[in-house]
């Protein structure tokens, strides 16, 4: 198995994790404009774009496993250890380079949907306010009025006895 094959494909995750981190930043747009069809839409393609991570990681997890098992490694199969077992110099600098920009770009995805489940949440939160004003669940009224009538006929009936 090539290491090239692996860096190959560590690119493509790259790339499609850029993508996704786009797609996020746009889905903050759409919500702060509440623009909920297109936000659909991106919600598609953000699936998409998932699925393609998931088959290409699961390529790439293949070659790695057998790349390992070619050189008679028998460490943990990670990317840190890959990167250690390299012997060409320039494909060692290129995967760090990769990797390095793969783990930044995921920790600013992670940051990005974590602003959008906020938003989304006080979003919620506003609908169920602005429900709640309109539809109140309490209905104190009708139990006030009653207590109101019962309390006067005991107030009068307390007046006639010592009278």
């Amino acid at each position: 198995m090539s290491i090239d094959a692996i860096i190959e494909k560590l690119e493509k995750i790259q790339q499609l994790n850029e993508s996704l981190l786009q797609l996020s930043k746009d889905k903050t747009e759409q919500l702060k404009q509440n623009n909920l069809e297109t936000f659909n839409q991106m919600l598609i393609k953000e699936r998409k774009h998932a699925q393609a991570l998931d088959q290409i990681e699961t390529k790439r997890v293949e070659e790695t496993e057998a790349w390992f098992q070619e050189k008679g490694i028998s460490d943990e199969r990670t990317i840190s250890n890959l990167i250690q077992t390299v012997d060409d110099p320039e494909k060692k600098a290129h995967l760090e380079a990769i990797y390095e920009k793969l783990v930044y770009t995921l920790a600013d995805l992670k940051q990005q949907e974590q602003l959008n489940r906020d938003l989304t949440e006080q979003s919620l939160q506003y609908v169920e306010l602005t429900l709640d004003m309109l539809q109140p669940k309490h209905q104190k009224d009708l139990n006030y009025h009653k207590q109101q009538q019962s309390n006067q006929s005991t107030d009068h009936s307390i007046f006639d006895s010592k009278a």
